[in-house]
């Protein structure tokens, strides 16, 4: 099809178009003619008209030329390698080396190193993720990394805060990240952020009360296999996420725990809550460690400001 509408415009200097017109062409013949026509160089793109057949050939030529010096230099770079690099000693794995990613800075270049690390994984890709701020972004950029893992055979687990199914975000992304092949499971506590590369490398969050402190990057050593360990406790205790087919949110609080939260939220301590509501400190206290579990927090400040972020406040 290409090559008779091409001698077509050659023959009456046509236009592409004017020519698919005489022909009679599809729009899906007329879209694949003019693919094929572009990639021989046949086509003027500015002015959709045939071009000349020996200014096609010598423009082919020299893609190939530029194509064969591409494929040279790859060559000498990986010669250059294998040659002066490949060599080198490698660090003990008995002594861990530890990368800190804590300076505003450094925090930037993080998600360079998690995209290398990924990219290197051979067998195991494990994460442990507390509630977070998650956007659709940052979540579609760790979807394409998982793809790029599964399509090497690389096992991919990811460990997700039970409150989290809250979030109708994450609960799209968990359904997407099983249809993909990853293994998802969920649980009440999510001590820390966690991420482990093949049981040598691994990701941990500088503290565990806030993402803003950055994190630290422990390569080699026994350090990252003591974490898979830990790692493999955590996901043996975990449920799967059809297991608990809805997640406590907003909706399923009491009058009084919704009260407790609200002024929680607001700094106010037991005895002031307690004054507030009519009720014992005692009471006060008991409500706060539930809300605190309920909502995998460690702290009762942590609880207030993950109930906010989760929208459990709105409207209170």
């Amino acid at each position: 099809m290409a090559r008779s509408l091409y001698a077509h415009m050659r023959e009456h200097g046509e236009s592409l178009t004017e020519a698919a017109e005489k022909m009679r062409l599809t729009a899906a013949d007329l879209d694949r003619a003019r693919d094929q026509l572009g990639r021989l160089h046949l086509l003027n793109q500015d002015t959709q008209t045939a071009a000349d057949l020996t200014v096609a050939l010598n423009r082919n030529l020299q893609s190939g030329h530029r194509m064969l010096d591409s494929l040279v230099e790859q060559h000498v770079r990986t010669a250059t390698l294998a040659k002066h690099y490949l060599g080198l000693p490698s660090r003990a794995d008995n002594h861990a080396h530890v990368e800190s990613f804590v300076s505003p800075e450094r925090r930037e270049q993080l998600t360079e190193r998690i995209d290398e690390l990924a990219e290197l994984a051979e067998h195991e890709v494990v994460g442990m993720h507390p509630v977070a701020y998650w956007t659709r972004e940052s979540l579609e950029e760790g979807l394409a990394r998982t793809r790029a893992a599964l399509r090497k055979g690389v096992r991919v687990r990811a460990l997700h805060a039970q409150i989290a199914m809250s979030n109708p975000l994450i609960r799209e992304y968990m359904a997407r990240w099983q249809e993909v092949g990853m293994e998802v499971r969920v649980t009440p506590v999510i001590p820390t952020r966690m991420l482990i590369y093949d049981r040598r490398n691994a990701i941990v969050q500088a503290d565990p009360g806030g993402a803003q402190a950055g994190a630290l990057l422990v390569r080699g050593g026994g350090l990252a296999k003591s974490l898979a360990a830990i790692y493999d406790y955590c996901w043996t205790t975990a449920s799967e996420p059809d297991d608990v087919p809805r997640s406590p949110d907003g909706s399923a609080l009491t009058g009084q725990q919704r009260a407790v939260l609200v002024m929680l939220a607001a700094g106010a301590k037991d005895s002031a809550i307690a004054r507030s509501l009519g009720v014992s400190t005692r009471t006060v206290t008991r409500v706060v460690s539930e809300l605190t579990t309920l909502l995998g927090a460690g702290s009762r400040f942590q609880a207030g400001v993950r109930a906010a972020r989760l929208g459990w406040l709105d409207g209170s």
